[in-house]
């Protein structure tokens, strides 16, 4: 009898490994065809998280510029244009980095993106471009960049939502500055506040994009009966409708007759509005 006890003991041990082992190990895949599918699953999730980013020419003199709201879901028909640079006026990146159309774009066209309610942080994280425009001790993310050279210039300026003194200083030194064409993107509610100061310093050449509405025409608009400015109206302001129009813009540069061309074009690639602008 006693020496049945000390075998009786080491075999519940040996038992109670066994338990805790199986207990523990980590689920099996039942096939290499379920292994192969999580690995593929895996990467797929990662890629969606890893957008494309394609980088900027700056010294190049740009031709043709598209924008549009986030909500435009005309990737294809913008693609097909082929434009040099993209600027988004809305962008909630997160929700389009699984549509493969976006993601083809991205590989091909620079893309910039004003800014809207995100945090500084948010902003660089998605636009990682800013972080070499945007100075580290600057609250807001409102930033600016001039393409091409010498008198072939076209300066896109960025404005966030934050209505700030220091924003319209900086503001009023960009617009001041001279280039052929300057596009700006701006909050709806800041407009009038933007016309005051083109009349103050008697701008020219100017394309007004509405920062984060849909746009639906583009259209001449005059301040006083002195000054032009270009203005991409929103849906706000031209139709009593909740439904977001299907809409994009096209910037079209032609240098050497000093004439761009801005239209508005539908997701089968229609033109719905144009106007032409001499500078």
């Amino acid at each position: 009898m006693r020496n049945i006890l000390p075998l009786l003991l080491l075999l519940a041990l040996v038992s109670s490994c066994q338990v805790f082992i199986k207990h523990n190990e980590p689920p099996r895949i039942a096939s290499n065809e379920g292994y192969q599918a999580q690995i593929k699953s895996d990467k797929k999730k990662q890629a969606e998280l890893d957008l494309p980013f394609r980088g900027f020419n700056a010294d190049k003199s740009i031709q043709t510029i598209a924008f549009g709201s986030a909500a435009t879901n005309c990737w294809e028909a913008i693609e097909k244009n082929k434009p040099e640079l993209m600027i988004l006026t809305s962008a909630p990146v997160k929700n389009l980095s699984k549509v493969p159309e976006y993601r083809s774009i991205r590989e091909k066209v620079p893309f910039m993106c004003s800014p809207n309610s995100e945090t500084k942080t948010e902003y660089l994280k998605d636009w990682p471009y800013a972080k070499n425009i945007i100075p580290e001790n600057q609250d807001g993310v409102y930033h600016s960049k001039v393409f091409g050279f010498k008198k072939n210039q076209i300066q896109i300026i960025l404005i966030d939502q934050i209505n700030t003194d220091k924003k319209w200083t900086w503001l009023e030194n960009e617009l001041t500055k001279p280039t052929s064409l300057k596009i700006l993107t701006i909050p709806v509610e800041e407009r009038e506040k933007l016309f005051t100061l083109i009349k103050k310093i008697k701008l020219k050449n100017l394309i007004i994009l509405p920062n984060n509405r849909p746009i639906v025409s583009i259209e001449k608009t005059e301040i006083n009966n002195q000054i032009t400015v270009y203005e991409a109206l929103a849906q706000s302001r031209k139709v009593s409708t909740d439904i977001e129009p299907i809409n994009f813009g096209l910037i079209k540069v032609d240098w050497s007759s000093r004439k761009a061309i801005l239209e508005i074009r539908t997701i089968d690639d229609k033109k719905v509005t144009m106007v032409s602008l001499i500078f």
